[in-house]
């Protein structure tokens, strides 16, 4: 449905270009105007739904989120070897049993257990700051760790929202082609039934892309822009 729904909007920008391009053929009448700019409020309405659907694309929000987790779990991997590394050092068995951990436990667990893990590191950090000054441990680093920890919080935690968000403006999509084709299929009766110009008809159904409708008197051209 996805690139059917696509193709099918391409189709309509292609139509409602046409039909405004030659406007001095139907603008007379009054009732072909009303329901030309239905079709072109539907065109923007289809335009800013699938606009809708591309921001709320899981697939790039998920990559982006990964991205930033990784690289923040490696650096709260290498706090925690400082601060092991002085564990190791004095004998602080209660601190390494909190600090003393492998880079891939951080992805074997839910997001929020990983990040509840970071900030006990972080906290860790700050009490026991005065100490670990000669192994790296900066008030400064921790406090970087910690806005960045705070920004990853604040993200959607899972990819259930986001996609409940696309599938909303996939449904709105659906909705809005089919007023579209209702709206496409009066004009065409409104044309056909309405005007005498062929040479614009037969433009019209080819932009349309529907054989056999209007019979054409010669090759299907479409017409161009009145001067």
């Amino acid at each position: 449905m996805e690139a059917r729904g696509r193709t099918f909007w391409e189709m309509e920008k292609e139509a409602v270009s046409y039909v405004l391009k030659n406007e001095s053929v139907w603008s007379h009448l009054a009732v072909i105007v009303t329901n030309v700019t239905l079709l072109e409020q539907n065109e923007r309405d289809l335009d800013a739904a699938y606009k809708a659907q591309d921001a709320s694309d899981p697939g790039g929000y998920t990559d982006q989120k990964n991205m930033m987790l990784n690289l923040f779990y490696h650096k709260i991997y290498k706090l925690s070897c400082k601060l092991s590394f002085y564990g190791k050092n004095v004998g602080d068995k209660i601190l390494l049993n909190d600090v003393n951990i492998a880079e891939s436990s951080f992805n074997k667990v839910t997001e929020k257990e990983a990040l509840i893990q970071c900030n006990t590191i972080i906290k860790r950090g700050n009490e026991y700051l005065s100490r670990t000054a000669e192994y790296g441990v900066t008030a400064d680093g921790l406090k970087s760790l910690g806005s960045e920890l705070a920004i990853l919080e604040q993200m959607k935690p899972t990819i259930g929202v986001i996609t409940n968000d696309h599938k909303s403006a996939t449904r709105s999509i659906k909705d809005i082609i089919s007023e579209a084709r209702i709206q496409l299929d009066k004009l065409d009766d409104a044309f056909e039934g309405m005007l005498d110009d062929d040479d614009f008809i037969d433009g019209w159904f080819a932009v349309r892309k529907i054989k056999g409708r209007h019979k054409p008197k010669g090759p299907i051209t479409t017409k161009p822009a009145s001067e």
